[in-house]
């Protein structure tokens, strides 16, 4: 509940707790201890420690082969969430297998994998491919959660950064703002969520051409992450990046400087020397 939120810490602080009282009541080869580890990799995914996620999500993805087989939903479900911590198509690509086979082609949770491949070839420039997956997961959230879910905001996000990068502002724009409504609506103006879509507003603004509404997005984006996730998590570094390319272009490029040293400092730190991210601040 804390993690969605928008309070992982206090979540952290939950799963910790149950995870021990799991380990001493029911082994360290449980299945409902594979779950917590489940959580925590999913809440330290959340807090941007990708490397701590991963050790999660690995026990719990050999408790859950090695209990429920490697056909089992609860698979498919770890096999997702590396598939989100690595950016990786086959993580993503064995899950939605899995879940096509087990669930049937409506079910939420192919959904929630399709919205994952599309971020990951978005990721990988596949534009057009990124579009059909998020279309077909928003044509099944709509339908199974309705038009106000926040689920469908996500993918609603998602399909405006797919046409930001397609150069469709307008309907990048419509997108984004769906997205902002809902999620203002049904999470608050402080979640983490909302400072996603304020980041995606500054991205398009910034592409429009409009620098000091971008500006002012970002930096709404920027209080709310430094207020929920902390001064080293990687979706602030995303924002002073975004922040810096913001100032380069208005012409103040000692802040600009600033804002992408902190950038390239956290991403150091949190992603290493050889991730992509890392190779964009240093351009």
């Amino acid at each position: 509940m804390h993690n969605r939120l928008g309070d992982p810490h206090q979540a952290k602080e939950c799963y910790d707790r149950a995870l021990a009282i799991r380990l001493k009541k029911l082994g360290p080869e449980h299945v409902h201890v594979a779950n917590t580890y489940n959580n925590l990799g999913y809440v330290h995914s959340n807090l941007g420690n990708l490397q701590q996620a991963n050790e999660y999500f690995d026990r719990a993805l050999a408790i859950n082969l090695k209990k429920l087989g490697t056909e089992h939903v609860d698979v498919a479900e770890t096999y997702h969430n590396l598939g989100v911590v690595h950016a990786g198509k086959e993580y993503h690509d064995r899950a939605l297998a899995i879940c096509l086979e087990k669930l049937g082609p409506e079910h939420v949770d192919v959904a929630k994998t399709y919205n994952s491949l599309g971020d990951v070839h978005r990721k990988l420039g596949n534009l057009q491919q990124a579009k059909e997956y998020h279309d077909r997961a928003l044509a099944i959230r709509l339908e199974k959660l309705g038009p106000e879910h926040v689920d469908v905001a996500k993918t609603y996000n998602s399909l405006g950064d797919v046409h930001r990068k397609l150069g469709n502002l307008q309907q990048a724009k419509e997108y984004h703002d769906r997205a902002l409504a809902i999620r203002l609506e049904k999470l608050g103006p402080e979640h983490v969520d909302v400072a996603k879509t304020y980041n995606s507003l500054g991205g398009l603004h910034r592409k429009l051409g409009n620098l000091q509404q971008a500006k002012e997005y970002h930096d709404r984006a920027l209080a709310i992450c430094l207020e929920k996730l902390g001064p080293e998590h990687v979706d602030v570094a995303k924002t002073y990046n975004s922040l810096g390319d913001v100032h380069r272009k208005l012409g103040n490029l000692q802040q600009a400087k600033e804002y992408h040293d902190r950038a390239l400092a956290i991403r150091l730190e949190k992603l290493g020397p050889e991730h992509v991210d890392v190779a964009k601040n240093l351009q």
